[in-house]
C-alpha cells in the first residue's frame, strides 16, 4: 500500500512546539497547557514522541457491545418489549425469586445476557438455576452477571455485614456450575455517582478487586465483572476504560490469577443528570455511551434521561436503547477494535491515568487495604473533597452543565413533574461514613424549584 504521507518530512515534538511559540507572537506558551480535573497537564500538541515510552498496544480486541436494559420489578410484557426494542442484555432488579420464572416467560435466556440484582441474592440464584434446569439448558452457556458486590453494599450502608464472607463463599459455590456467568460485579460507578474523579474511581475499584482476591484465594478472575460510571469528559472517559484494562492485567498478575480478558460494563453516570432541561441529558448520555464504546466496554447500560425526577417509563428506556442502536447501525462504532489505539493524546492520558490510579491504589494498600481505608473514612473523605471541588466549580461557572448553569431556561417549570425526591435522604452509617449518590446540579435544582414553588 502506498504510504500517503511519505512526501511530508516528519517533524519532531520540539519543532511542533517551536512553531506554536512562533505563532503565539510573544504570548505565553504555558497558557495553552490545560490543568485537567485529573491532575494531568494537557499539552497543545502530541506526536509519536509523546508515547515513545509505551508499547502502544491495543487494550481490547472486541468491536461490539451488549445493549443492557435495567428493569425494576418488571412484568413479562416489559421484559419482552425491551428485547424486541433492541436490548441484548437485561438487568432484572428487585424481582421476587418466586416470580422470576413468570417474568422470564418466553425469554430465551441462552441467547442473551441475563443479570440479576436482588437483596435476596441466594434465593435469586436458586430460582435462576431451577429455571435453567426446567428448560434443560446447558448451564455453561448462560451469560450475564450477579449485580453482587458485598463490599460496595457495606460502603453504601456505612456498616459491614457480620456474615459477609460466609455469604460471599456461598454465592460462589451456588454459581460454580454457571461457568460463563459472572458472580461478582464490582460497582465502580457508585464512586463516580458520589463525586469521585476518574482516577479515584479506578483506584478504589482496583482496591476492591485486591480485597476480594486477598480474602478469597479461590476466587477466579473469570468470574468477575467490573462496572464503571461514565461522565461527560469525553476523551478522559475513553482513556479511563482503556486504563481499567491495563490495571486489570496488573492486579491479576500480582495475584497470579489466570490470564482473563476483563468483562467491563459501563453505566452512564447519574452525577451529571439534571432535572431542568432534562432532554439535554440525552445528549450527555450519547457522549457517555460513545466514550464507553470507544473505550472498550463489553456491556453498556444507558440510564433514563429523566432518572433525576421520574419513575421508569417506556419512552426513556427506548431512548436509552436507541442511543446504542444508532451508534452501531448508523455510526458503525462497532466495526473497529480499540479505535483510540494510536491516538497520541488518548494514549498519553490512558497511561497517565493508569499510573496515577496505581499510585493511589498503592496508598490504599499501605493503609491496610480497602476495608481499612473505608473504616478510617479515608476513601470517603477523598471522594467528598473531590465532589465539593466539582460542585464549587459548577457554582462558580468554572464548569458548565448545559441547561443548568449554561443557557438555562428560567421560565421552565418542573415542580409538577417530580415523581421522586430531588434530594435523597443521606445515609450516615453506623460504623463509618456511608457513600451517598449525589447529582452535581442538586443544589442548583433545589434552589430553582424553591423559587418556582414560591412564585
Amino acid at each position: 500500500m502506498e504510504k500517503l504521507f511519505k512526501e511530508f518530512s516528519p517533524k519532531t515534538l520540539r519543532e511542533w512546539n517551536e512553531k506554536i511559540i512562533t505563532d503565539l507572537k510573544g504570548k505565553d506558551y504555558n497558557n495553552l497547557i490545560w490543568d485537567s480535573p485529573e491532575n494531568i497537564k494537557i499539552a497543545p500538541v502530541y506526536n509519536s514522541e509523546s508515547v515513545s515510552d509505551y508499547k502502544g498496544e491495543t487494550t481490547h480486541h472486541h468491536t461490539d457491545w451488549e445493549i443492557e436494559q435495567t428493569l425494576n420489578k418488571p412484568s413479562n410484557k416489559q421484559v419482552l418489549a425491551s428485547l424486541n426494542g433492541g436490548a441484548s442484555a437485561l438487568l432484572i432488579s428487585n424481582v421476587d425469586s418466586k416470580d422470576l420464572e413468570a417474568v422470564l416467560e418466553n425469554v430465551l435466556i441462552q441467547y442473551i445476557q441475563i443479570s440479576i440484582q436482588s437483596d435476596e441474592i441466594e434465593n435469586s440464584i436458586e430460582a435462576l438455576l431451577k429455571l435453567i434446569e426446567k428448560r434443560k439448558l446447558d448451564k455453561t452457556t448462560i451469560k450475564g452477571s450477579l449485580q453482587y458486590d458485598p463490599l460496595m453494599a457495606a460502603l453504601k450502608k456505612g456498616e459491614f455485614d457480620s456474615n459477609i464472607w460466609n455469604k460471599f463463599k456461598a454465592v460462589q459455590e451456588k454459581t460454580s456450575s454457571l461457568s460463563a456467568y459472572k458472580n461478582l460485579s464490582i460497582r465502580g460507578q457508585e464512586y463516580h455517582n458520589a463525586g469521585a474523579s476518574a482516577t479515584q474511581e479506578l483506584a478504589f475499584t482496583l482496591a476492591q478487586i485486591s480485597e476480594y482476591f486477598a480474602t478469597d484465594s479461590n476466587l477466579k478472575a473469570s468470574k468477575i465483572q467490573v462496572s464503571l460510571g461514565v461522565s461527560t469528559n469525553y476523551f478522559f472517559e475513553i482513556a479511563k476504560f482503556r486504563a481499567m484494562r491495563i490495571l486489570w492485567y496488573q492486579i491479576s498478575e500480582a495475584y497470579k490469577k489466570e490470564e482473563t480478558t476483563l468483562d467491563l460494563r459501563a453505566e452512564t453516570g447519574l452525577r451529571t443528570s439534571t432535572i431542568f432541561d432534562p432532554h439535554v441529558n440525552m445528549l450527555r448520555n450519547t457522549s457517555q455511551c460513545m466514550s464507553a464504546a470507544l473505550g472498550g466496554a463489553n456491556t453498556v447500560n444507558v440510564s433514563n434521561f429523566n432518572a433525576a425526577y421520574k419513575q421508569d417509563d417506556a419512552f426513556a428506556q427506548r431512548m436509552g436503547r436507541n442511543i446504542s442502536l444508532i451508534l452501531k447501525e448508523e455510526s458503525y462504532f462497532n466495526k473497529v477494535s480499540d479505535p483510540s489505539a494510536g491516538s497520541y493524546y488518548i494514549e498519553q492520558i490512558t497511561n497517565e491515568q493508569s499510573q496515577n490510579a496505581w499510585s493511589l491504589f498503592q496508598e490504599i494498600e499501605a493503609q491496610g487495604g480497602w476495608i481499612e481505608a473505608v473504616k478510617s473514612n479515608s476513601i470517603q473523605e477523598m471522594i467528598e473533597q473531590n465532589a465539593a471541588l466539582q460542585e464549587g466549580n459548577l457554582s462558580a461557572g468554572n464548569s458548565q452543565l448545559l441547561g443548568t448553569n449554561l443557557y438555562p431556561n428560567m421560565d421552565e417549570e418542573m415542580q409538577t413533574k417530580l415523581e421522586i425526591p430531588t434530594q435523597k435522604e443521606k445515609v450516615e452509617g453506623s460504623e463509618f461514613k456511608a457513600l451517598n449518590t449525589k447529582r452535581l446540579s442538586t443544589q442548583m435544582d433545589v434552589e430553582r424549584l424553591a423559587v418556582e414553588k414560591n412564585d
